[in-house]
This record gives structure tokens, C-alpha cells and sequence, in this order.
């Protein structure tokens, strides 16, 4: 049987996308998000130098807060990454290579050699066009320009690191050295195997300045937690987050702190910490949901209004619902509570409508005879005569 060759017209009008992203990122992400991500994707495939948020917020009739919350999405899912100056300044966005995303995924079939299909298939060109920014801007701007493709993050974890190689680092490396000697200092004690491993995993392989590592190891101790897996998971979130400063994980550990207070406040039991599990649960409605913390609060609160009692789980389900319905403001809540009065109304109304229109009574339940009085009057005057 004959080859086909497949040949398409026009090409560059057309927006190449990762099969990894739609195979793998997509089904899970919020369809709003698919949109701001697959639009970025369009501008720099057309080669676009520059976007405003107030722009994509008006295309996509949403507030420039949710165009930010799904850049921050997408920053977590290492699809994009934003890039910030040493002040905390939002520079850019950057495009990762999707092909180097998965280190498992060559097991999966769909990612199989192709080397048989027509190099019309095979040979796609990748989207990496480099686009560069006009001027830098705060995460709370209304600008966000597109900056210059980068290469996805190192998947190698910190068991990868030898005492060799971490001995290497050390000696030519000062500002190492001097890190570990004051990790060492926060901890009390000498430095084992893992601790060294994961020191090294956060300054080489997750690109957190020297400084910033400190800070987070003293942030750490300071609350009563020296293990460093516990370490480590801040040190990703950090890392995912684009942290690269001080001064902007300070920023960070505040807001998380102050939304920590504000809803064990709002539950009532201000009076003492939060336990893991509830830290959990705010981490997950901070970090992956990606709720501020007035719209955690009115969960709280309706929480309260029904159990009287405070209860993550069930502020958990109210916010999970929201995050399924794309509720993310407090005027998205308003507007899905009239939706839903709206409705039960209308139910209402129906279920009304269709019900019998006699009252259920003794009396009106009584079978009557269809008896015609005229004719039994005729046949009584009958049978006297």
C-alpha cells in the first residue's frame, strides 16, 4: 500500500500545542486557565513582543485577578514560568519545553517512537519562540509581558546528590560552604547525609539563591519544624512560586500566616495553631486552588452557619465546589447564590403547579354518585300516581 503524505496549507496561521499538555495538563486544569494558556500560546506563535492582562481580561470577560491566578497555575504546573528581578519585580513569562516536562513518560504509549509516520507528523515544529519583554512590572500589575523561552526544570531529586559532589560544591563554591555552615548553626548539630543532599537539591538543582535557603531553614526552625522533608516541600512551593528573594518569601510567609489566622479566627479557635491536617487543607485552597483569603473566609463562615461548628472538611467541599464552578470572586459568589434561588424558586413554582387542585379532606374525598335528580323526581311522581 502506498505512503500518504500529508501536506497542510497555510501553516503559520496555525498554533502548534503540545500533545503532553493536552494528554496530561489539560484534562485536570480549569477551563479558564486552558484558555489564557492556549491564548499565549497563539500570540507568541504569531509572534507577539507584548500583552497586557487588562486585555486578556477583557477578551476573556474576566477580572485581572484571574488572569494572574491562572499564570500562577500554570507556573505551578511548570507549564509557564514567571520570571521576577532580584527586587521581586514580574519581568516576564516564559514558555517551558513540554517535551522534557514528564521523566516517566516514556513508558507511555502514546509517547512511542514514531519513526515510522511521515516526517509531516514526526517533525512538528516545537513552540519556542523567544519574545522579549518591554518593561518590568509587579505580580499585581496590569501588564505582563511574554519573555524568552526557558528549558524545563531539572527533575532530579536530592538522593542524586553524592557526599562526593557535595563535596566538590564546598570546596569551589564559598558561598555553599558558608550556607551549610549556617544551616548547621540553625539546626544545633552536625549535618548528616540527607540533610547535606537536600541543601545541595535547593541551591543546585531548584536555583535558590544562597540567602534565601538560609531564610527558610531559620524561617523553619523558628516554628518548631526541623525535619527536612518539611523543609523541602517549602523549598518546591517556593521554588514553583518563582521565589528568589528574601524579600519576597517574607511577602510570601506573611500573606500564608495571616490567612492561617484569619481562618482559625473565623472558625473560632484562634486560640491555638492549626494542626498538619489543617494546614493541609489551607495549603491546598492557598496553593492549588488559588482562593484569596476573603473568599476561604466566607467558606468559614458558611461552614459555621451550617454545622455550628468548625469544620475543614466541610469548608473544604464548599470550596472545592467553587473551584469546579470557577466561582473565584466574591462577585461570582453573588451571582451563583441568585442562580441558585433563582432556580429553587422556579421549582417551587412548578412543584406547586403540578399538585391536585382539591383540598385532601374526608369530605372532599367522599365518592359521589352521578345521579340525574330530575329523572329520579319523574319516577317517584310515577310510581304514586
Amino acid at each position: 500500500m502506498n505512503t500518504i503524505t500529508l501536506h497542510m496549507e497555510n501553516r503559520a496561521d496555525n498554533t502548534a500545542v503540545s500533545n503532553y499538555f493536552i494528554d496530561t495538563l489539560m484534562p485536570q486544569a480549569n477551563g479558564e486557565f486552558v484558555k489564557i494558556y492556549l491564548y499565549l500560546l497563539r500570540c507568541v506563535s504569531a509572534g507577539h513582543i507584548s500583552l497586557s492582562v487588562s486585555e486578556m481580561a477583557d477578551l476573556f470577560n474576566q477580572t485581572e485577578a484571574d488572569i494572574l491566578r491562572g499564570l500562577r497555575y500554570w507556573d505551578k504546573m511548570n507549564a509557564l514560568r514567571l520570571n521576577f528581578s532580584p527586587d521581586g519585580m514580574l519581568t516576564g513569562i516564559s514558555f517551558t519545553d513540554l517535551s522534557a516536562s514528564s521523566a516517566s513518560r516514556g513508558a507511555d504509549p502514546r509517547y512511542a517512537d514514531n519513526s515510522g509516520m511521515p516526517n509531516a507528523i514526526v517533525n512538528s515544529p516545537a513552540v519556542n519562540t523567544a519574545v522579549s519583554a518591554s518593561a518590568p512590572h509587579t505580580m499585581t500589575s496590569a501588564v505582563a509581558p511574554l519573555m524568552e523561552t526557558a528549558a524545563a526544570k531539572e527533575t532530579a531529586g536530592p538522593e542524586s546528590y553524592s557526599m562526593t559532589r557535595i563535596s566538590e560544591f564546598k570546596l569551589g563554591d564559598e558561598n555553599f560552604a558558608m550556607l551549610l555552615f549556617a544551616v548547621e548553626e540553625y539546626m544545633g548539630e552536625p549535618l548528616g547525609s540527607s540533610a547535606l543532599q537536600r541543601i545541595a537539591y535547593f541551591y543546585d538543582t531548584l536555583k535558590l539563591p544562597a540567602d534565601l535557603i538560609e531564610y527558610l531553614v531559620g524561617y523553619c526552625v523558628q516554628k518548631g519544624h526541623k525535619s527536612m522533608r518539611y523543609i523541602e516541600k517549602i523549598a518546591a512551593s517556593w521554588a514553583e512560586a518563582g521565589i528568589t528573594s528574601v524579600k519576597q518569601a517574607k511577602l510570601e510567609t506573611a500573606n500564608h500566616n495571616m490567612t492561617i489566622y484569619s481562618v482559625m479566627n473565623a472558625f473560632g479557635i484562634g486560640s491555638r495553631d492549626p494542626g498538619q491536617r489543617e494546614r493541609e487543607f489551607i495549603t491546598k485552597w492557598t496553593d492549588t486552588y488559588c482562593f484569596d483569603a476573603d473568599m476561604i473566609i466566607e467558606a468559614c463562615n458558611r461552614t459555621l452557619k451550617a454545622t455550628h461548628q468548625p469544620s475543614f472538611e466541610y469548608a473544604d467541599s464548599i470550596l472545592t465546589k467553587w473551584n469546579k464552578a470557577n466561582v473565584k470572586t466574591p462577585e461570582d459568589i453573588r451571582k451563583s447564590d441568585a442562580e441558585y434561588e433563582l432556580l429553587r424558586n422556579q421549582k417551587k413554582a412548578s412543584n406547586a403547579a403540578s399538585a391536585p387542585g382539591t383540598n385532601n379532606n374526608r369530605f372532599h374525598n367522599f365518592h359521589q354518585r352521578d345521579t340525574d335528580i330530575d329523572s329520579l323526581e319523574s319516577a317517584l311522581i310515577s310510581n304514586n300516581s
